[in-house]
């Protein structure tokens, strides 16, 4: 049975209650306010936008931090990082959120002010939650009620408690989950904060439902339900709905009792207009029907998920889950060609969530990368202004030297001298390692798009032989006698072909990546082209007999060439391939040499469909826009002529091409002869 919405949890996080009307009363106070005021101002306003507007709080945070610094207010100084720290905790910035914490947590050690480490221990430990590092998330919890100690009944104290039942319940161990829900709801029942009492109820409910004990985790999920609804939380009310339905799917003989949970869940976030949360509870619906064997009603509820999910864009993981329930529910029923079809769009929405989580990452480090220039702007000020200031010390010294004794002018004045060819120096030094860090962040840039678009390149075009193979299997893993003998050959041929795609994209891979990361070692020695040519042709013969394509070869027995031998059969290689793969049965695919002083100049000729002149600008460079079908329909990536600019070049040679857009096409490459 499957297990549904186990995943929900009420975390309860401490945050300020500053509410939007003071934050709108200081806005207007602003302009008027100066000095250790405005730096107060500043530090409640960062924290008021901290969850609902980023730009805001952090450029609040940000004027604080240079008012405090100014002033030598450690206090709002450090209350302005922590507030840098909350705000992107908010928005999932958690390496930054950890490092605002970190650097808060070190200034308020310094003060020692117990309450603030208390509070920002607890926020370390729920990044580390967050980002799954649960044994350092209890460390920093278990150190925040150690600052907390001082007020053992407080509302703070009772969050720490209720964050490791989180953990517990991460890491498997219920049983401490528990103990630690329950000493979080003692407190919370002695301060009379029934919100949090009915989340610590939700948490013991989850432990007790981890350890299947049903009975008691229907008490407290029912504790919390009533607390819920005496506080007219329907939102969590729904939630604690969705995990009592949870209870009697799992048990088995309550499929029904779980049915009625479920319409209930349904019902209150449809009045809530939460739309997110009703397609989840259908999908735990339609699990319950399937189980029950009402296939037509759970296939119902799975399609009206899928239809709310796709109007309102929830992404592509809900849409994933549900095809692939779908695609259970109609293998059951019979329908296979059904099941197939939901079960390809749960295989291509999975790809589509895979692809956006990484987009997702590349938009991390970019914005990781646009604070550290910030970060490094603001070092820079404040060097300019450190240097300012002993200047200002330099010149007050010579001063005072000057009246003492008229004696000490030669050698201040030397001193100073030698302070200014200093600077000078120090001055040039630094400019140019400015303009050294300037290529570096350009060359940076660079690769990260070539990167970019290597990742693109690679997930397209393992993804649709990769498709072939999956789907083919399984068709014959499932229908297997269903099938003809003719139609498992095709398929087995099909699955072959996609198999040599995937190997020869592979094969690209390995010599780009091994090029890129150095570990491709560049051994030139005199060689014949003529032992690396013949050595080619065996390897492509059999593809261009099966095309009836001829092979010839133009070159002289004494052409020694200085080159690494690996690095040039994978450039003819790959040459060669594109030759045969664009050329018509019965073409033919020549290689030639022409003697050019110190170096040789091959061809690889063919009279096969030739290339469009818009696509010859980008023959070398990382661009999926280039891609293109054989003349028999084989997949090509663009890889292969990539790996061939690169070591061509690592070779000292050039590469390039020629071609008529239906009349062939010639590419060149020039190697240095041996001496």
């Amino acid at each position: 049975m499957k297990v549904f919405g186990l995943n929900i949890l009420l975390l309860v996080i401490f945050f300020s209650s500053f509410d939007q009307s003071a934050a709108d009363s200081l806005l207007l106070k602003l302009p008027q306010l100066s000095g250790s005021e405005r730096t107060e101002a500043l530090v409640q306003l960062s924290l008021a936008y901290a969850r609902i507007d980023s730009t805001r709080s952090l450029s609040y945070a940000d004027e604080a931090i240079d008012l405090a610094t100014s002033a030598g207010d450690s206090l709002h100084l450090a209350m302005a990082v922590y507030n840098q720290g909350e705000c992107r905790y908010f928005f999932d910035a958690y390496e930054r959120a950890l490092q605002n914490y970190e650097l808060a947590c070190a200034i308020f050690e310094q003060l020692g002010d117990s309450a603030m480490l208390g509070d920002t221990h607890n926020a370390i430990g729920l990044v580390h939650y967050y980002t799954g590092e649960y044994n350092l998330a209890a460390t920093h919890f278990y150190k925040s009620l150690g600052y907390l100690a001082k007020d053992p009944l407080s509302e703070e104290v009772a969050h720490v408690y209720s964050n490791l039942g989180l953990v517990f319940l991460k890491i498997g161990e219920p049983q401490r989950a528990i103990h630690n829900f329950r000493h979080a709801a003692g407190i919370n029942t002695q301060i009379q904060d029934s919100s949090s009492l009915a989340v610590n109820f939700n948490g013991l409910g989850i432990s007790f439902f981890n350890m299947e004990q049903f009975d008691s985790s229907k008490v407290y999920y029912n504790k919390a339900l009533h607390l819920f609804r005496q506080l007219e939380n329907h939102q969590r009310e729904a939630i604690v709905l969705h995990n009592i339905a949870t209870i009697y799917v799992n048990t088995g003989d309550s499929l029904q009792q779980a049915l009625n949970w479920y319409e209930q869940t349904i019902e209150v976030f449809d009045a809530l207009g939460d739309l997110r949360s009703k397609a989840h509870a259908l999908d735990g619906l339609g699990g319950v029907h399937r189980e029950l064997k009402n296939y037509k009603k759970a296939v119902a509820a799975f399609q009206e998920s899928i239809k709310l999910i796709e109007e309102n864009d929830f992404g592509f993981y809900l849409l994933q889950q549900n095809y692939h329930d779908l695609a259970v529910a109609y293998e059951r029923m019979g329908q296979i060609d059904n099941a197939y079809k939901a079960f390809k769009l749960h295989s291509a929405f999975k790809d589509s969530m895979l692809r956006e989580e990484r987009l997702n990452q590349v938009a991390e480090l970019e914005q990781q990368y646009q604070a550290r220039q910030k970060e490094a702007e603001i070092e820079r000020l404040n060097s300019s202004r450190e240097i300012d200031q002993l200047k200002i010390q330099r010149n007050e010294e010579v001063r005072i030297f000057g009246m003492i004794a008229i004696v000490l002018l030669v050698a201040t004045i030397f001193m100073i001298s030698v302070a200014y060819f200093n600077k000078r120096k120090h001055n040039a030094l630094l400019s140019r390692k400015n303009e050294r860090i300037e290529e570096q962040r350009l060359e940076l840039e660079k690769l990260n798009n070539s990167k970019n678009k290597f990742f693109s390149i690679i997930a397209h075009d393992l993804k649709n032989p990769f498709h072939t193979v999956m789907g083919y299997t399984y068709l014959m893993h499932k229908e297997y006698d269903r099938f003809s003998d003719e139609e498992k050959r095709k398929y087995a041929g099909d699955i072959y072909r996609s198999a040599q795609s995937i190997f020869k994209l592979l094969h690209n891979l390995l010599d780009w990546a091994q090029s890129q990361t150095g570990s491709l070692v560049y051994t030139p020695q005199k060689v014949s082209f003529l032992e690396i040519y013949q050595a080619i042709e065996n390897l492509i013969k059999p593809t261009a007999e099966q095309k009836k394509i001829r092979l010839q070869a133009e070159i002289p027995d004494d052409l020694h060439i200085y080159g690494d031998p690996r690095m040039l059969e994978t450039v003819l290689r790959n040459l060669m391939n594109n030759a045969v793969k664009f050329t018509d049965e019965g073409g033919t695919v020549k290689v030639g040499v022409k003697d050019d002083g110190h170096k040789a100049v091959i061809c690889v000729c063919d009279d096969g469909v030739g290339i469009p002149p818009a696509d010859m600008g980008g023959l070398f460079q990382i661009d999926s826009k280039n891609k293109r079908k054989g003349t028999a329909n084989e997949d090509g990536s663009g890889l292969g002529l990539l790996v061939c600019s690169e070591f061509v070049r690592k070779n000292g040679g050039d590469i390039w091409a020629d071609s008529q857009h239906g009349k062939g096409s010639q590419f060149y490459f020039s190697i240095p002869k041996s001496v």
